[in-house]
Order: structure tokens, then C-alpha cells, then sequence
């Protein structure tokens, strides 16, 4: 009998060892709701024993695991909302989870401090209010040292592809190059929280920007406090410029606010030297100019909380700037047999006088339609933009042997206002299966522009007289687009992510120096698409694909001439198409090491060339549709972050690029390796974390630009920072491009006339900044996503 009792307790024994149990229960908030398709995971001792499942519409979840113990976690949008350590040896019923939304919030994002990079599924985000270097500055010196990031010259790139579209808040701001960065020096960096790298954009962006998008986020009030923040920055390069800013946030119960002012005024110099060598002479133009600008920008936004459902809002934003170019160019020709001078162009001084007026409006609406994450966002935009471009030269022009002499004048003037009309309807609809969102958007813009203009060429007498020649260019664009975007998580390793968008794109030009009309009518589809499997928690791989377009500028439609002298000028192309540009990622993640492996083709893409006429001696600088690029790559970074008062980013890019010309004059094919490293290092020089260092490098080598070639450029830099009065007074000291080694070098051939071209955009600079935050900082619940989530309108200049 005994014997039979002892084999029936081992079989129970076994059996219980093996079963499994139940473990239920149900999520709700402190407000008694629901929390619905919450993650509830169970990790065992060994963290590879891992369970999950989604809540239902009610809260509820049931889990089946062996016994053993277990820390159990839930989970809502990557959020931390409950943990718990439990030892399982029967079913168990956890009854109501109660979870403090607040509580949790402020212990898992207000309390720890963010990491200087992370990576999501679609972009990676440096936190810009982390860095040491990115703070005292604008808003283009953040992008400087932003992870995959090239700023040079004021032009916007990503490292080893092109040039990308730029958002502020979710909105696209598609301005010129110059408009652009002009734009963006007049937001300071202490007023970013962000910014987002997004090489593969989801469907629901817009497809503009040939290599992805940049997303900078600008801060917020957090819920029930206020806060506001003034400053003042002293830069010194050849000339000096200086700037104050101040900001002010508001968010209580159900009104929150923001707004900014900011006022520069300054000089910046600019070295440039072309060399154009043609069969017997060679000519050297200097055109360095300096450049006087006042700039002034603001923003204001609002938004009310009308029922727990519908929040209302609006903002509205401004950016005036004055700039003033004088410059006095000297092409110098010289004799290709014994290098003396034999002629050259003086200017007496030429003017370039600029009035920029920036105005932007935004409207917005966000309903949520229930507790599971379905919500409807409408934003409706206005936004104007409006310059007037007056551009004056006259000269000489000497030849020393035997001496004569005749004389040039001429002037350009622009008046352009575009605007521009949209609308924007957003669904997000979680469901069991996927996260869904789709929606729909129509834009219309419109440029219109008066161009007076006269050149006068080479005459034997002195210009007294200007008679101008009137001409118009009108450009008028309409987008629609509709898009799909989902994402699925298949299972605890594969994550997944899809889209598709539509345009359609109906444009029309008018150029009356054509005296002709051109229509355009075009249909494209924009998929995008992301596979994520985590192999564990320090492994991760993922691929992505998305395709992109890039629309031609305004500036480069213009067919409007504007003269540097009677042989040098630069003329916009009205017959210029889209290009369209794929990209596909494949990247590998293990702890602090991304590795990531990329293929690009961009086809027809837009490019500025520089055509010369070796008869006449003519050079002409414009925009054609020319270039095909395939292009292979690999980039590595690195973060370490081993030591509390050390960390160190660290990147490297290497790829091997193919180039095709379409144009007969210029040459028909290139191939050649880029590769730029880069290491960016924040220090903390007291246990307080009161005075902080940083120091940062990045080397470009030699390598190639569809027909270009660029040689090797690099720049060093120190940051200090030191914080006071429980670090609300932050004072820094910053020099950048120390050495002075950030000069671009680029050289091609085109019409069988080999050209080079040395600029140095005075980057070599002192700063100093000063700036003192103040306010009520309670934050007592969590802080809420505004529903302003649209593109900017699409415009350019």
C-alpha cells in the first residue's frame, strides 16, 4: 500500500511539475477605462522563456505557462505600465490592474535621462537637449552634429546618399537651399528637443526628398506647468553676428501654448575661386562676397481641449530676414603657354539686395472616436512665402596688350510670391491584427513672378542708361494623395511594417520668355516597407524599402537669367521632370554597434551643371535632369557609454558609387569610393554634471559627385559648457572648425573644359552663449502629443 502511494504522489508530482496554469486579468486606468491591446508579457528566470498577449476591448487577458517564477510586464506603445515578480505553482486570477498613467510615466521618461541616440523602427532620434555640442547654437549647427547628417555649405545631406526633405514638428519646410538654411538659423537649438533622422519614410509622409527625411521636434510644456527661457549667443567668424531668443510655454487643464521670438543681426564672408581652363588661357574668377543680414522669427500656437475626445488648435509662424550681398568679382585670364596675365574683368562692386517674408498658418482638429486608439486628425495650412531679389554689376573689362578697354552693366530684379493652400485627413485604427492608419491630402501652389532684367554685354562707352526688359514665369502645382500605413507585430522576434501612397500631380508653367505654356500630368505610387526580427535582447536585424521622388525648385524652373558678367550667369530650366529614387536598408544591431549595408538608384535625378562654350568663352551655370546613380554602401556606429562621465559616438561610411550622364557635353560615366568617419565625444568634468566638455571630429575622403570629383575636407571642434543655479543658467563656449579645414574642393569636365572650384563658407567660428531657464516645473500628469501632425505645404523658391 505504501509502495502504491508513493508511485501515485511521484505521477501527481510529475504532472503538476509539467502542467500548466492560468494567470488572468484585468487592465484599467485610475479613470476605471479600459486599457485595450496593452502587451501583458511573462519573462522567465532564463529571459529566453518568454509569453505574451494582447488585452481585449475590455481590458481582460488570459496566459497558460508552466510553473516557475516569473517578472510579469505590461506594456502600450513601447511604454513600461506595470511590472511584477511572481512565483507560479497554481492558476492565478491578479483580479483589476490599476494603472497610473502619470506614475508610470513621469518613473519611465521624466526620471531617466534619454539616451543621446535611439533607434526606432523607421528613424533614428538624437536627442538634441542631451548634447553638449548642439546646444547655444540655431537649429542648422544641431543638423552639423546630428548621426548620419552632412551639412556643408548650408546644404542638408545624408551621409553617403543625397539630399533629403526637412520637417519641423511633422511639417515639411521645402524651401531653396539658401531659403532653407536661412530658415533654420533663425530657430535656436535650445528650443529643439530632437531631431529625426528618417531614411526610409512611412507611407503616410509625403514622398518628397530624395533620401529620406529629417524631423525636428521642437519642445513642449509638459502637462499642468509653465516654463520660459531667454537668451543671448555672440558669434565671432571673420565678421561678427548676434542674437537673442526667448520662448514661453503654458499647459494647464485644458489650454496649452507656445511660443518663440528670435532676432539676429550679423555679417558672414564667403570665399569662392573658380578656375576654368580653357585651350589657351585660363580664367580665374574670385566672386567672395560678404553678406549683412537682419532676421526675425516667431511662433505662437494654441490648442484647447474641448471634451476628453476633441482637441482644437491652431499655430502660426513668421520669419522676416533683410539680407544684403556686395561683392566686387575679378576673373583674371592668363595665358596657358606662359602663365601671364593678358586680360581680365573687374566689377566697380556688385549689390544683391534681398527682402524674405515667411508666414505660415495651421489649423487643426483631433477627435478620438474611442478608448482603443482610433482617433481622426484634420489640419488645414496656409503658407505664404514672398521676396523681392534686386541684383546690380558693372565693370570693366581690360585687355593689356596691346591696352584697351570697354565697359559692362546690367541688373536682375525678382519680385516672387508663392503660396500655398492644403489640406490633410488622418486615421488611426488599431485593430487586433494590425496598427492601421490611411488617409488622403490636396495641395495647391502657386509661384508667380515679375522679372525685370537688362545686360548690356561689352560696350566701348560707359552704361548710363538701363532700359529693362519685363518678362513672367508662373508655376501652378496640385497634389493629390491618399496612402495606407500599417504595422503587425507577427510574433515576439518579427515585427513588420507597410505602406503604400498615391499621387497624382497636375502642374502648369508659363514662361514668358518662351511666350509658351507647359503642362505636366503625372501618376506615381510611393510603397514603403519594414521586417524586424529580434534574435534577443541585444540582437536585432532589419530591412527596409522605401521609394521617394524629388520635384523640381521653383529657383530651378525660373528660366530667368541673372548675370555675374557679360561671360558668367546662371539660368533656370523650365523643361525639368521629376526624379524618383529607391532605397533599401539592411541593418544589423547588436548592443551599442549598428551595422548597416544600403543600395540606392536614383533615376533622371536634378543636378546643377556648369556648361562652358570654349568659343565664346561663355559659361553658363543651370539645372538639368542628367544624372543616374547607383550607389552600394556600408556604415558602422558605435556608441560607448562604459564610463558615467564619457560618451562617445563614432561612425564610419564607405560606398562605391556609379554615375551615368545623359548630357553629350559632359562625361558619360564615372565610378568611384566615398568614405567619411566621424567621432563626437561629451565628457563630464564634475560629479555634478555641472561642466561638461565635448570634442568632435569628422574627415571626408576624396571621392566623387555624379560628374564631380571632391577632394578630402575634415573639421575639429570644442564645445564647453557650464551649468548654474540648479542648472536653469547654462553658459557655452564653442569653436568650430578650429583649423580651418571645412573647405569644399570640387573639379569636372564638361565640353572637354576642365573646371575647378575652392569655397570657404567662413566656418571657422568663436561662440558664445548665454541662457537662463525659469518656471513652474510640476508635471503631475502625462504629457500629451499634441494632434499637429501634418506636413508642411510643399513649396520652393
Amino acid at each position: 500500500m505504501k509502495l502504491k502511494y508513493i508511485i501515485a504522489f511521484l505521477v501527481f508530482s510529475c504532472t503538476s511539475m509539467s502542467a500548466q496554469f492560468k494567470i488572468t486579468g484585468n487592465v484599467v486606468t485610475t479613470a476605471s477605462n479600459p486599457v485595450v491591446f496593452a502587451e501583458v508579457i511573462l519573462i522567465g528566470e532564463d529571459a529566453k522563456n518568454r509569453k505574451s498577449e494582447l488585452t481585449n476591448d475590455k481590458g481582460d487577458f488570459v496566459l497558460e505557462v508552466n510553473q516557475g517564477n516569473y517578472i510579469l510586464e505590461i506594456r502600450q506603445v513601447n511604454e513600461l505600465l506595470f511590472t511584477k515578480n511572481i512565483s507560479l505553482t497554481a492558476a492565478l486570477d491578479l483580479g483589476v490592474i490599476t494603472i497610473d498613467n502619470a506614475i508610470q510615466l513621469e518613473s519611465v521618461v521624466v526620471g531617466v535621462k534619454k539616451e543621446l541616440i535611439e533607434r526606432k523602427v523607421d528613424r533614428l532620434v538624437f536627442n538634441v537637449e542631451n548634447s553638449i555640442n548642439a546646444t547655444g547654437g540655431d537649429a542648422l549647427e544641431a543638423l552639423r552634429v546630428t548621426p548620419g547628417i552632412k551639412v556643408q555649405n548650408d546644404n542638408i545631406t545624408i551621409i553617403g546618399k543625397s539630399n533629403l526633405a526637412v520637417m519641423i514638428d511633422d511639417k515639411i519646410i521645402q524651401l531653396s537651399e539658401e531659403d532653407l538654411a536661412n530658415y533654420l538659423k533663425s530657430i535656436p537649438s535650445d528650443n529643439i528637443k530632437s531631431i529625426e533622422v528618417i531614411t526610409t519614410p512611412p507611407a503616410k509622409y509625403e514622398a518628397e526628398g530624395k533620401s529620406g527625411l529629417v524631423n525636428i521636434k521642437l519642445k513642449k510644456a509638459k502637462k499642468d506647468s509653465w516654463n520660459a527661457l531667454v537668451g543671448s549667443t555672440y558669434l565671432q567668424r571673420f565678421y561678427s553676428q548676434g542674437a537673442v531668443m526667448g520662448n514661453f510655454n503654458y499647459n494647464k487643464n485644458k489650454l496649452g501654448i507656445t511660443s518663440s521670438l528670435n532676432y539676429l543681426s550679423g555679417k558672414r564672408y564667403n570665399i569662392q575661386d573658380d578656375y576654368t581652363y580653357f585651350p589657351t588661357e585660363m580664367w580665374h574668377t574670385n566672386s567672395s562676397y560678404k553678406s549683412v543680414n537682419t532676421r526675425i522669427y516667431g511662433k505662437f500656437g494654441i490648442d484647447y481641449q474641448i471634451t476628453p475626445k476633441w482637441i482644437v488648435g491652431g499655430q502660426t509662424l513668421f520669419n522676416n530676414s533683410q539680407p544684403l550681398f556686395t561683392d566686387s568679382p575679378f576673373t583674371g585670364i592668363y595665358d596657358n603657354a606662359n602663365g601671364n596675365i593678358t586680360s581680365y574683368l573687374k566689377s566697380n562692386g556688385g549689390v544683391a539686395t534681398l527682402k524674405v517674408g515667411i508666414s505660415s498658418f495651421n489649423f487643426y482638429n483631433e477627435f478620438k472616436i474611442d478608448s482603443l486608439g482610433k482617433k481622426i486628425t484634420l489640419n488645414l495650412d496656409y503658407f505664404n512665402y514672398k521676396t523681392t531679389d534686386s541684383r546690380t554689376y558693372n565693370g570693366i573689362s581690360v585687355v593689356e596688350n596691346p591696352y584697351s578697354q570697354q565697359y559692362f552693366a546690367g541688373i536682375n530684379s525678382n519680385i516672387q510670391g508663392i503660396t500655398n493652400v492644403s489640406g490633410k485627413l488622418d486615421f488611426d485604427y488599431p485593430t487586433k491584427w494590425a496598427t492601421l492608419s490611411f488617409g488622403g491630402k490636396v495641395s495647391n501652389s502657386k509661384s508667380n513672378n515679375n522679372i525685370s532684367a537688362f545686360n548690356s554685354g561689352l560696350v566701348d562707352k560707359p552704361v548710363l542708361e538701363m532700359p529693362f526688359k519685363q518678362s513672367e514665369f508662373d508655376y501652378t502645382e496640385n497634389i493629390q494623395a491618399v496612402y495606407l500605413s500599417g504595422s503587425k507585430k507577427i510574433n515576439d522576434h518579427w515585427d513588420s511594417q507597410f505602406g503604400l501612397r498615391m499621387e497624382t500631380t497636375q502642374t502648369k508653367i508659363f514662361a514668358g520668355s518662351l511666350s509658351q505654356s507647359i503642362n505636366k500630368d503625372y501618376i506615381k505610387f510611393f510603397p514603403t516597407a519594414y521586417l524586424i526580427y529580434i534574435a534577443n535582447d541585444n540582437s536585432t536585424f532589419s530591412f527596409s524599402y522605401s521609394k521617394r521622388i524629388e520635384r523640381p525648385q521653383f529657383r530651378d524652373l525660373n528660366p530667368n537669367t541673372h548675370f555675374w558678367n557679360p561671360f558668367q550667369s546662371f539660368k533656370g530650366n523650365p523643361f525639368l521632370q521629376p526624379a524618383f529614387i529607391d532605397n533599401t536598408e539592411l541593418t544589423y544591431t547588436y548592443k551599442k554597434i549598428e551595422s548597416k549595408f544600403y543600395f540606392s538608384y536614383e533615376n533622371n535625378l536634378i543636378s546643377e551643371v556648369t556648361i562652358v562654350d570654349p568659343n565664346s568663352n561663355e559659361i553658363l551655370h543651370t539645372s538639368e535632369n542628367y544624372i543616374d546613380t547607383q550607389r552600394y554602401g556600408i556604415s558602422e556606429n558605435y556608441v560607448f557609454d562604459g564610463f558615467k562621465w564619457w560618451t562617445s559616438n563614432n561612425a564610419v561610411d564607405f560606398n562605391y558609387a556609379i554615375s551615368k550622364s545623359s548630357l553629350t557635353v559632359a562625361r558619360r560615366e564615372q565610378k568611384g569610393f566615398n568614405s567619411r568617419l566621424s567621432t563626437n565625444n561629451d565628457f563630464n568634468l564634475n560629479a555634478d554634471k555641472t561642466l561638461l566638455f565635448n570634442v568632435s571630429y569628422w574627415y571626408s575622403f576624396p571621392g566623387i559627385d555624379g560628374i564631380s570629383t571632391n577632394r578630402e575636407m575634415s573639421s575639429f571642434s570644442l564645445a564647453f559648457q557650464y551649468l548654474l543655479w540648479n542648472k536653469d543658467l547654462k553658459m557655452s563656449l564653442r569653436g568650430t572648425d578650429i583649423f580651418k579645414t571645412e573647405k569644399i574642393n570640387s573639379s569636372s569636365t564638361v565640353n572637354g573644359v576642365y573646371q575647378e572650384g575652392k569655397n570657404y563658407y567662413d566656418n571657422q567660428s568663436f561662440q558664445l552663449s548665454v541662457s537662463y531657464k525659469f518656471g513652474n516645473k510640476k508635471s503631475d500628469a502625462k504629457q500629451r502629443v499634441t494632434g499637429n501632425e501634418e506636413e508642411r505645404s510643399r513649396t520652393g523658391s
